[in-house]
């Protein structure tokens, strides 16, 4: 019994290394069960009409693109095999270069064309007061593009977009924390009544049970959530016209590279369990014998 209580705390480390690398060298993968936030996330893309113009909104840095960059790719992949066109944004000033590489290699691939099937207004600065900005009036907020300094009504896209929101049927957020997510809610769902959807952080995750699905049609929380996305995107890609294959293979292997931590990380969570079960049981054990 005090060899067990004594245990050098370096073995435990030690098995949770092995059983961490044994996993990842055995390259394990299995599908998720998709849960109701996330599968509502995905049918309200789905059921956008072509042509529908969206705001994506892009409120992470490298920190945490880990766990949203991921379903900012597969986001990006719905979006154009749907057609929805895309306003781009983003209240995170990290965030512009990972929005850029992501849009510039996807949307090709099925043949859109920028300007016309999305455009890229990039960071504003003022977090939350930027976000009502963007509400009041998208062209005083973003008189141009951040790709080249276009003027924006030289683009196609925003001569169908106007102030407070209007001609833009959903919202999408990226959220990493302030600002992010519950700041839209506050300053776009709350005042203009907009449909909106999250990809969230899985620390800010509970955070959003409250919104919905009143205020958040759904959303995907962290790895988990971004693991569940993934598969219904790439299970629905192959129904698209694709110029391009390489995006698509690469959706693909993120998916199976999701999968493969989350059956890491299960193997971890019950490791961590079962050690805090035979630690407690070993305690009582022991002061049971001394009593």
């Amino acid at each position: 019994m005090a060899q067990a209580t004594d245990l050098d705390r370096r073995w435990i480390f030690l098995a949770m290394g092995v059983l961490v690398v044994g996993l990842f060298a055995s390259g394990v993968s299995s599908p998720m069960p998709v849960s109701r936030y996330v599968s509502d996330y995905y049918d309200t893309i789905e059921a956008l009409p072509e042509g529908s113009v969206v705001m994506l909104s892009a409120d992470f840095d490298p920190a945490s693109a880990a766990e949203l960059f991921p379903t900012y790719q597969a986001t990006i992949h719905h979006l154009m095999r749907r057609g929805i066109r895309v306003v781009n944004v983003a209240t995170w000033p990290a965030a512009p270069p990972y929005t850029r590489k992501a849009f510039d290699a996807i949307a090709p691939a099925y043949g859109r064309e920028y300007g016309t099937d999305w455009v890229e207004l990039g960071f504003k600065p003022g977090d939350d007061v930027a976000m009502a900005q963007i509400g009041q009036s998208i062209r005083t907020t973003y008189p141009r593009d951040d790709r080249d300094g276009t003027a924006i009504d030289q683009l196609p896209l925003m001569s169908e977009v106007g102030d407070s929101f209007e001609g833009i049927e959903l919202l999408l957020t990226m959220s990493a924390g302030y600002p992010g997510i519950l700041e839209w809610i506050a300053q776009a769902g709350g005042r203009y009544d907009m449909t909106m959807l999250a990809a969230t952080t899985a620390v800010q995750t509970p955070d959003l049970f409250a919104y919905y699905p009143t205020q958040l049609a759904g959303f995907c929380g962290g790895a988990t959530g971004a693991t569940q996305y993934l598969q219904l995107v790439a299970n629905s890609a192959g129904t698209a016209t694709i110029m391009d294959q390489a995006p698509l293979d690469e959706l693909l292997a993120v998916k199976e590279k999701n999968q493969k931590r989350m059956v890491i990380q299960m193997w971890g969570h019950l490791l961590i369990i079962a050690l805090i079960v035979l630690g407690n049981v070993l305690y009582f054990r022991g002061r049971k014998a001394v009593a």
